[in-house]
């Protein structure tokens, strides 16, 4: 029973955090080939910090159902175990007895004594174990005294005060609760069982009935802490139903980014391509303009000279004519 009261530490939110880097690093990868250029390292993303915090969290609430079940069915093992043992175990002996103090009551006593040495050798011990159940009842249980918080470093205290250790030390505390009762339930069942035998032996049973009712009463008790349990169980599960609808939506939200972002870089890369291809058709065209103004120019050139030819001879024609 004590291994199943055993805490376990979760996973640090860091090494969580960091521990599925791959889907990230193969789309920079698979990003950066077009470009065939290095990129810089992109911080992760809100919704990817959630899903991380989601899945720490399931596997918390997790751990803590499953260690709630093993409690639960501890207890209920326990419960099962001390009732069978204490109603069908001494049925036998109970009716002996009975019949041994009809037949003989000189001997009876005897014979009683080697029945129940027979079923329980450590009877052997009975005086020194009766001697000490009657302390052990007398005395109450006194409930343990709660250690002093002990003082947090300053660069912990970010961590320390985390939903997830705030859950870790809820889960200890618990954990030391159940210690706690588990212990104190052993020493009254202990105490319960050397009562029943020292009943048994001096003849009474009054006693073993008080024992039997008060036994039932708190099997009744364990009953009703298991389906309490049981209904936390529901709720947690619940939980954790809703927890990963959440994820499958930030999942489904993260794959509508990570398409965006495709669409987005390939339009980056043909604006990119275009934005070349149009500076090599406007370099094209200046080239040509240049060359069909210098043409241009030639033209006026040639045209002015034929114009200075024209007017000259229209000159020389008309002196002709007057002469």
């Amino acid at each position: 029973m004590s291994s199943m009261f055993r805490s376990h530490r979760p996973a640090s939110p860091g090494r969580a955090y960091w521990s599925e880097p791959s889907s990230l690093s193969a789309s920079s990868r698979r990003a950066a080939k077009p470009e065939e250029q290095p990129k810089r390292g992109r911080s992760p993303c809100e919704d990817e910090v959630a899903v991380k915090t989601l899945l720490a969290r399931k596997r918390d609430l997790q751990s803590r159902v499953r260690q709630q079940i093993e409690v639960l069915s501890g207890l209920e093992s326990n419960a099962l175990d001390f009732y069978y043992t204490h109603t069908i175990r001494f049925e036998p002996l109970l009716e002996s007895a009975w019949h041994t103090a009809a037949a003989a009551p000189a001997t009876g006593g005897d014979g009683v004594w080697e029945g129940l040495a027979e079923l329980f050798p450590e009877l052997k011990t009975t005086t020194a174990l009766t001697g000490a159940s009657r302390e052990s009842i007398s005395s109450p249980t006194q409930d343990p005294t709660p250690s002093q918080p002990l003082a947090v470093p300053a660069k912990t205290r970010y961590y320390y005060d985390s939903a997830l250790m705030r859950l870790y030390r809820e889960v200890a505390f618990q954990e030391k609760d159940l210690e706690h009762k588990y212990s104190s339930e052993k020493a009254r069942v202990e105490a319960a069982e050397l009562s029943v035998q020292r009943d048994i032996i001096d003849g009474s049973l009054a006693k073993q009935l008080e024992t039997e009712q008060e036994e039932q009463e708190s099997l009744r008790k364990l009953i009703d802490s298991r389906n309490e349990v049981m209904a936390q169980c529901a709720a947690h599960e619940q939980s954790v139903q809703a927890a990963e609808e959440r994820m499958k939506e930030i999942e489904r939200a993260r794959e509508a980014c990570l398409a965006r972002k495709t669409v987005l870089e390939a339009r980056k890369q043909e604006q990119m391509n275009n934005a070349e291809r149009i500076k090599e058709e406007v370099s094209a065209f200046r080239q040509s303009v240049e060359a069909a103004a210098r043409e241009l120019e030639k033209r006026r050139l040639i045209n002015r000279s034929l114009e200075d030819e024209i007017a000259r001879r229209r000159a020389a024609m008309k002196r002709h004519k007057k002469e």
